[in-house]
């Protein structure tokens, strides 16, 4: 009867001393995943604000980065036209969070997230560059309003042009933003060798994917596509498209396929004659898809900056053309369609650019030539660290 009571007290120690060691890993454990969580987190805000030019996979806060104060190299880094890697396309869009014609919203996720599909299915290095401008400030930032998937082959980057550099600039028109400023600015920090003037209303087509899988284009050519009018709402004519909010990959992906394909094999059509009888068609809703080498660009100094938002597309091609006497191609199949929605723009004609009175004639006999001046295009004549401009690049997706 004595050993009864010793050996349940060694079975009960035994049980204690096994509950307590079992207590002790599991703090460990939970107290080592905190540590390389709360590391992790620590890393990444290390390489956002004290300078590191590592670039970010993915954001953790992104209400708030746009307010942390980051050393001039990483800024200069964010904002560098050159990478480490060869980026074959640069997308450059212009957007502000207004809602435009309303649901601008979905029609951007939309945007965004055919870019990715572009990226994915052609296995091309490329980046999707948002040119952020004049933010409201009772909104969100663009970047902190959308998903941006990650993909080996995408790189993206949000450039801020802020409301004290809007004030500066000449604003016709009162327009709270500058498409053309703001695309000049794209194709100036641009990384792509080919770099594409777009809108956030645009998503791509099949067209396009196979163009960029096949390398058709070449330098020193501007590119053009057929687009139908937006203002053609019901039937709807195959490049204008309506898209549910936030559509899955599939529908989004042959929402705009805009012919047949033979894959790796796309043919483009030669260089046009382009005349004054003939301007109007093929420059019609150029702002949807403009497309150039990087240098080609820069050589009719991009768009011509006079503040408001119209006409500046066509202008652009015509000095391309009859001044520098840069090959048009126009392809008739298209490369992007266009999400519909209701017209507010076209109405809105206080903040159109007053440029109606030009004479393309005398732009096509070579005698007038209107164009940026040399160094006072994108912002080049300011001091854009002092003004502020913001920069912000990542590979998408999310911090867990």
């Amino acid at each position: 009867m004595d050993r009864l009571p010793s050996s349940i007290t060694l079975a009960s120690r035994k049980t204690i001393l096994l509950i307590t060691a079992t207590l002790i890993t599991f703090t460990l454990i939970f107290t080592f995943s905190a540590s390389i969580r709360e590391s992790s987190i620590q890393i990444l805000e290390e390489q956002q604000l004290l300078g590191d030019n590592t670039k970010v996979d993915c954001i953790a806060d992104t209400a708030t980065i746009h307010k942390n104060k980051i050393e001039k190299l990483t800024w200069e880094s964010c904002l560098a036209s050159e990478s480490e890697r060869e980026t074959y396309l640069s997308i450059v869009i212009v957007s502000r969070m207004d809602d435009y014609a309303g649901n601008q919203h979905h029609r951007l996720q939309n945007f965004i997230d055919s870019a990715y599909l572009l990226a994915e299915h052609s296995q091309t290095y490329m980046e999707l560059l948002i040119v952020e401008w004049n933010p409201p400030t009772d909104r969100r930032r663009v970047i902190d309003s959308f998903r941006y998937r990650h993909s080996d082959y995408l790189t993206y980057r949000v450039i801020t042009v802020p409301k004290e550099i809007h004030d500066i600039l000449p604003n016709v028109g009162n327009s709270p933003l500058h498409e053309f400023e703001g695309k000049n600015i794209g194709i100036r920090f641009a990384r792509g060798e080919f770099v594409v003037c777009t809108n956030q209303d645009d998503i791509w087509s099949h067209n396009f994917l196979n163009a960029v899988k096949s390398r058709v284009f070449k330098k020193n050519v501007i590119y053009l596509q057929r687009q139908d009018q937006h203002n053609i709402h019901d039937p709807l004519p195959p490049s204008i498209v309506r898209l549910p909010p936030f559509a899955d990959d599939d529908t989004l992906f042959n929402a705009c396929k805009l012919g047949d394909q033979e894959w790796g094999n796309y043919k483009l059509p030669e260089p046009l004659k382009l005349t004054t009888g003939n301007i109007l068609k093929v420059a019609d809703q150029a702002g949807d898809f403009t497309m150039a080498h990087r240098e080609t660009w820069k050589v009719p100094r991009g768009y011509r900056e006079m503040g408001g938002v119209a006409w500046m597309d066509i202008e652009f091609i015509c000095t391309a053309a009859w001044t520098f006497d840069i090959p048009v191609v126009y392809d008739e199949k298209g490369f992007a369609c266009h999400q519909d929605h209701q017209n507010i723009w076209e109405f809105n004609t206080e903040q159109h650019t007053d440029n109606k009175d030009i004479d393309m004639g005398e732009i096509m006999r070579k005698e007038k030539v209107y164009m940026n001046e040399e160094g006072k295009w994108a912002l080049q004549n300011m001091d854009i660290w002092e003004h502020k401009l913001e920069c912000q690049e990542f590979q998408g997706g999310l911090c867990w």
